[in-house]
């Protein structure tokens, strides 16, 4: 079975997991940090830059989510009326944004657990076809709405991307100092401003961006990949078909070399 990597600190540390088990690389180390008891397996989702891990632990049919930090897992709290909860995305202060449910086909709600107060989650006031994604440094919530586009959530206030011309959907990917990464029917977007937006050239998939709008991800068959703005597309080089899946502050790009046993982590150092 192979590692999936799926988060940074932006600063050379990165989490994933292995056969179901959070792992960490800092310093180039390798940590397996196991399943919390009761469960039996977590999905690494995101890392903020003092490496506190947000995951999600399961025990099918419920799942819980997660802040792993000072050595321990640290669930969220859960809000009432609701078992399930699901954490989608963390920022710097260690704010959360995620979705709590009970039964999934019955969909979800979007909530928020500001990091001061992890164990109080809030429901954010927010039209139900409204989906969180990620979360901001300034605490700005990236959503997408069902079958349309993409909004800002900050302090009650929603704004919702501008499209180009002739486009109606967009699917929000990530947010990263006031820069949004979306893709759209036409292909990958970056936003600087609600209202400001550039295509991504080719038929390149994002996955990720960082503070200055580095992004990464791969174009067709499988080449890695990373863009900045006003710029193009440039290929990272591997020995076998390979994609981006994050990228961090410091300008590193970590994704995965694909084989036949499996996909391998694999850290992209640009010079």
């Amino acid at each position: 079975m192979s590692m999936v990597l799926a988060a940074t600190d932006g600063a050379g540390g990165y989490a994933g997991q292995y056969d179901g088990r959070l792992i960490t690389w800092t310093g180039g180390t390798f940590q397996d940090h196991g399943v919390p008891a009761g469960y039996t397996a977590v999905e690494a989702v995101d890392e903020n830059a003092p490496g506190s891990v947000l995951g999600n632990a399961s025990a099918y049919p419920n799942g819980h989510a997660f802040v792993f930090e000072n050595g321990g897992f640290q669930f969220l709290g859960k809000v009432p009326g609701y078992y399930n909860t699901k954490g989608l995305g963390m920022n710097n202060r260690g704010d959360v944004v995620g979705t709590v449910f009970n039964d999934i086909r019955h969909g979800s709600t979007a909530a928020f657990w500001p990091s001061g107060d992890r164990t109080h989650p809030v429901l954010l006031d927010v039209p139900p076809l409204l989906t969180p994604v990620d979360i901001d440094h300034d605490g700005t919530i990236l959503l997408n709405e069902q079958f349309g586009g993409t909004w800002l959530w900050k302090d009650g206030v929603l704004r919702q991307l501008v499209l180009p011309e002739g486009l109606r959907e967009s699917r929000g990917i990530a947010i990263r100092d006031g820069k949004v990464l979306a893709s759209t029917q036409l292909g990958d977007r970056l936003w600087t401003s609600s209202d400001t937006s550039e295509e991504v050239p080719g038929t390149m998939q994002t996955t990720a961006l960082d503070g200055s709008g580095l992004v990464t991800g791969w174009i067709s068959p499988r080449i890695a990949a990373v863009w900045s703005p006003g710029g193009s597309i440039t290929t990272l080089p591997a020995p076998t078909e390979a994609y981006g899946i994050v990228v961090g502050d410091n300008g590193e790009i970590a994704g995965a070399l694909q084989g036949n046993s499996g996909d391998t982590p694999v850290v992209w150092r640009r010079g």
